[in-house]
This record gives C-alpha cells, structure tokens and sequence, in this order.
C-alpha cells in the first residue's frame, strides 16, 4: 500500500506475536514495504537536513516562530526609512518612502 502521508495518516497494521510470517491478514513483506513507503514520503516532505543548524525539527520551527514574532513588521518593507527615530514621530509618506516625521508639524492638525 502507498503510503497516503501528507494528504493523510496511514493506517498502518502492527503484526501481534501471533502473527506469523506469512500471516493472510498482516504479511511480512507488506509490514516492510508499507513502512518503507510512510518512511519515504515523510523524508519527501521533510528533505535533507531538516533540521537545520538546530538539534530537532521542533526546535527549528520554535526558532522559526520565536524569530517571526519577534521580527518587526517594518523589516521587510523596502520603501521604509527611518532615521534618528524619536518618541511622538509617525510614519509619513513622502511620495516615494515612508519616513519618520514628528507628529506636530503634520499639515492636517493630526487627525488621521
């Protein structure tokens, strides 16, 4: 039997001690190739090295998630400049980037 993973979980059927090898309900070689099929496509999904530099995969998707909740959102933009960032300044768009401007000198008075 193929293996269904990743669309879903096999079902896979663990031979008893009563089993023998040539068992009609869990053959012997079928035990082997439908292990060997969940093995294959769970290395499919996962690639070389999942892992990465970290021990486990888990530990790579906790640095994963921990680095993009605390990433800040204006990182990736490519139209954002900012200097100098003071207290009370807000992101104004200059026609061509977003810019920190202190908020008083805003033309509108501030209503936004």
């Amino acid at each position: 039997m193929p293996s269904q993973y990743p669309a879903s979980l096999d079902n896979l059927i663990n031979p008893t001690i009563n089993d023998t090898l040539n068992s009609v309900t869990v053959p012997h070689h079928l035990q082997h190739a439908n292990a060997n099929d969940a093995l294959e496509a769970i290395q499919t999904v996962l690639g070389v090295s999942p892992a990465g530099p970290h021990l486990t995969v888990k530990d790579r998707i906790i640095a994963a998630e921990t680095n993009i909740f605390n990433q800040s959102v204006l990182n990736g933009l490519t139209d954002v400049t900012i200097n100098s960032a003071e207290t009370g300044q807000v992101l104004r768009y200059n026609g061509n980037a977003w810019i920190n401007y202190d908020e008083e000198n805003l033309v509108d008075g501030g209503n936004f």
